[in-house]
């Protein structure tokens, strides 16, 4: 979280730079000079390597916060799920926390999404789960409490109840 922050500081000490930039050069004494095209191709060149630099960092700071290389662990929890309009099936509804958990997803008749909401609301993780096509999903939950699962693929009429939840415990 650290790192999100020191990225959102520094995105900040940028902006307001390029605003003092834009703001100084759009004095009517900085418009009265003639133009020099060899500067303004400079000062162009150089924004251009800043802003890559800046992405470049934004990536290397956060690519090992992503959830797409978990490895499957030793002591893994299996839980199944099978969605079905309009709803899902789990096999077992209780998980534990602090460890690695594998989703086992699959779909009986159409598309579905597999969203994963913590007990405050926020999306943990998301995968898609499609008719012959097993999917899998790993994350491991900390917090304990009752996580929901909602579909965010639209199925059907009857798509806005294809809501469940699953408990965490310690």
């Amino acid at each position: 979280m650290v790192v999100f922050n020191l990225i959102y500081v520094g995105l900040v000490i940028v902006g307001l730079a390029v605003f003092a930039v834009i703001f100084l050069s759009t004095r009517a004494s900085a418009r009265a000079k003639p133009m020099d095209v060899s500067r303004w191709k400079r000062r162009e060149n150089t924004w251009f390597v800043v802003v890559v630099l800046l992405l470049v960092a934004s990536v290397a700071a956060t690519i090992f916060e992503t959830p797409w290389n978990a490895d499957a662990k030793a002591d893994q929890q299996v839980v199944d799920v099978v969605a079905q309009q309009y709803g899902f099936t789990f096999s077992p509804t209780s998980i534990h926390a602090d460890r690695q958990v594998e989703f086992r997803l699959s779909s009986k008749d159409v598309n579905h999404a597999f969203a994963i909401f913590d007990p405050s609301g926020a999306m943990v993780a998301q995968a898609q789960m499609m008719p012959d096509w097993p999917g899998v999903l790993r994350v491991t939950l900390h917090q304990t409490g009752t996580y929901a699962v909602r579909c965010f693929e639209y199925c059907g009429v009857g798509h806005h109840t294809m809501i469940t939840s699953f408990k965490v415990v310690p």
